[in-house]
Parts: structure tokens; sequence; C-alpha cells
């Protein structure tokens, strides 16, 4: 009986291990910087929006 217990337990902990693997964020970062504006410019043409903000 107590061999089962065992058994249990070590494949309960297999499993809360690989799930906690599968929730956690990827640490890895995008390589390069960001370019908002360019990401705007793109997000807005592909709406078709027109972009307000360059009246001034």
């Amino acid at each position: 009986m107590n061999a089962l217990w065992l058994i249990l337990a070590g494949l309960a902990l297999v499993v809360i291990v690989s799930l906690s693997r599968r929730v956690r964020p990827s640490p890895k970062r995008l390589p390069g910087d960001f370019n908002f504006d360019a990401y705007k410019t793109r997000e807005i043409v592909q709406r078709g929006v027109f972009d307000k903000t360059k009246w001034r």
C-alpha cells in the first residue's frame, strides 16, 4: 500500500512540475529594439484609419 502512495505522489509531482513550466512565461526578449512609430503606422494603414496625430 505504501508503494502505491509513493508512485501516486511521484506522478503528481511530475504533473505539477510539467504544468508549472508551461504556465511560466518565457524570459526571452525579442531581438533588437521595438520601433513604436513603425508599428503605429503599420497598424493605422492596415485598419484604414486616418492618423490625426500628424495634423500639427
